[in-house]
């Protein structure tokens, strides 16, 4: 069974709508790519950082306060909050559910339970549970995810969403739906006009955009870089080659290479002078 059919499953049967599921799954998809085992920021081939990380984490190389102190999002959400002066965070209770669970730390039944458990459990999810349990809406699943769950410094809900979609493909979910679940046709179709775009996604003035956000600022930045000589995917998405590109831009033009385009990189984008 695909991690994809695996972790969906796991979530409907924990309660979860099938809006509710994909909702959380198109969040996942944008944070880890369905990878239990990612760390942060790893782009190698085979991810062959986030298995070595996990390894060491697993045989205690790196401990659970290192483990929940490092600032480094790990698994299928991302998980990494930490706050240094209760000494409390999710990180550390992903620790801890693990090794209560008597699975591997990168097994994504366990991480989709230790999900769960936050949902079901922490005061502050109970709304967003509720959401995830009633609604037919994907748009409204992925969208309050994102802004209650996920929480990121970015909240590129329409990448998010559209993940959703994808993945609702891919398991059959869009044109079959199970028995009894009722999916609204707009949150369904990708062109739905209300719902497949959030309310910062306009064209002018451009957004900050980072890595995996869409529009039609998107695409004049990637028009522009490409003039400029700096190879993009000409797609509207920010996706890797995208990324490499702007922050190629940014090392050659004196700014921070984060790869996220904020005021001053569309200025000097926008900019006439080289």
């Amino acid at each position: 069974m695909s991690n994809t059919m695996l972790i969906y499953n796991k979530l409907r049967t924990s309660g979860a709508s099938h809006a509710g599921a994909l909702g959380l799954m198109g969040n996942w998809m944008a944070e880890s790519g369905l990878e239990p085992w990612r760390l942060q920021n790893d782009f190698t081939a085979g991810r062959t950082l986030s298995h070595a990380y996990t390894a060491d984490v697993m045989a205690g190389r790196i401990s659970r306060t290192q483990f929940a102190r490092d600032q480094k999002g790990y698994g299928l959400a991302q998980w990494t909050y930490f706050n240094f002066s209760t000494g409390q965070g999710r990180k550390l209770d992903l620790y801890d559910f693990w090794k209560k669970s008597g699975k591997a730390l990168d097994d994504a039944s366990m991480q989709v339970a230790f999900a769960m458990h936050e949902l079901q459990t922490e005061g502050q999810y109970s709304g967003l549970w509720r959401i995830l349990q009633t609604t037919d809406d994907i748009w409204t699943a992925t969208d309050k995810v994102c802004r209650l769950y996920e929480q990121p410094y970015y909240c590129n809900v329409d990448a998010r969403f559209r993940y959703a979609l994808s993945l609702a493909q891919e398991i059959g979910a869009a044109s079959a739906p199970p028995a009894g679940d009722k999916i609204s046709t707009q949150s369904a179709e990708v062109k739905a006009p209300e719902k497949e775009k959030p309310a910062d996604a306009g064209f002018w003035p451009p957004r900050m955009v980072d890595k995996s956000m869409s529009g039609k600022d998107v695409t004049v930045l990637q028009a522009i870089l490409d003039a400029r000589g700096y190879k993009t995917e000409t797609d509207g998405v920010i996706g890797e080659i995208t990324d490499q590109a702007i922050r190629q831009f940014q090392r050659e033009h004196d700014l921070d290479p984060d790869g996220v385009v904020g005021p001053l990189t569309w200025r000097k984008i926008l900019s006439l002078e080289d």
